[in-house]
């Protein structure tokens, strides 16, 4: 199990896994893009371009939210990461830009690309899995004090197995040394729940549900809401098993906030579609 990052190691199984998503998500939305009759060139040039430019945003987005680096309160900053909502949302603005300039219909785009995203990000759960990142919540009781809601899970999953230990050099080891729950020369991190590998099996589950909406007889579009939807709603819930978010408001962490912003954002479109048709009227 690959522990962490380090400038010597140029071929990781994070990097590995990271690529293959890749290209999971590239070969099923060139599939997509030929089932609705648009060039899978297209696909070639748009998704290089918004992996660069959602890399960009979401590094910008982290350096915004100084507060969200603090993984074990003042006892430990993890630095920048890239934020996924903010990936995703400049990868999103780049694919807008793209299709106006190739005269494609944007809507359209983002169903192509709907599934295959979700499908991408299910893969690269495994590289998290495998390199301590995203990890999840103590299992059992431990005394961490105010950090308790952010590190340590509902009572509900008490008992429950598949539990994982990460080694020293990891983050979760790094968080628990930092919380004083376990000494430098312990030989692994307390039992943590394997969160990445939930998210991914239900964005599989997601993925098979929305897989029968017939999208290309379907107003543009449809599918694309439907998926951002239902991974807000995801995510939202799998915030409270995950260890490595900093809590901002209440027992909320910046994610969560980021996905209550999406769902209104979602609830509100039929009603200022409305609105939009009534001013053209």
């Amino acid at each position: 199990m690959y522990s962490n990052f380090s400038q010597t190691d140029w071929v990781t199984p994070f990097g590995l896994i990271f690529i293959l998503a890749t290209f999971v998500a590239w070969y099923w939305a060139r599939r997509n893009a030929s089932s609705v009759d648009v060039d899978p060139s297209h696909v070639d040039l748009i998704v290089p371009l918004t992996i660069v430019a959602g890399i960009f945003g979401g590094t910008v987005l982290a350096w915004l939210m100084p507060m969200d680096h603090m993984v074990a309160g003042e006892a430990m900053n993890h630095g920048p990461r890239v934020r996924l909502f903010g990936m995703l949302g400049t990868g999103a603005i780049g694919l807008f830009i793209y299709s106006r300039i190739a005269g494609l219909a944007f809507s359209r785009m983002l169903d192509v690309f709907a599934l295959p995203t979700l499908a991408g990000l299910a893969t690269h759960r495994v590289g998290c899995f495998l390199a301590g990142c995203c990890w999840g919540d103590i299992a059992g009781a431990a005394e961490v004090g105010d950090l308790a809601a952010q590190v340590q899970t509902t009572s509900i999953l008490q008992g429950v197995g598949g539990l994982v230990q990460y080694p020293p050099g990891s983050l979760p080891f790094d968080q628990h040394v930092a919380l004083g729950l376990i000494g430098q020369g312990a030989p692994a991190s307390l039992p943590v729940y394997p969160v990445q590998l939930y998210e991914a099996a239900l964005l599989v589950a997601m993925i098979l549900v929305l897989s029968r909406v017939r999208w290309r007889r379907a107003p543009r579009g449809t599918l694309a809401v439907l998926a951002i939807f239902s991974y807000a709603l995801l995510r939202f819930v799998i915030e409270y098993l995950r260890a490595d978010g900093h809590l901002v408001m209440g027992n909320l962490t910046v994610t969560q906030l980021q996905c209550i912003v999406l769902a209104l954002i979602i609830l509100s479109l039929p009603r200022l579609r409305g609105r939009l048709a009534m001013r053209g009227a």
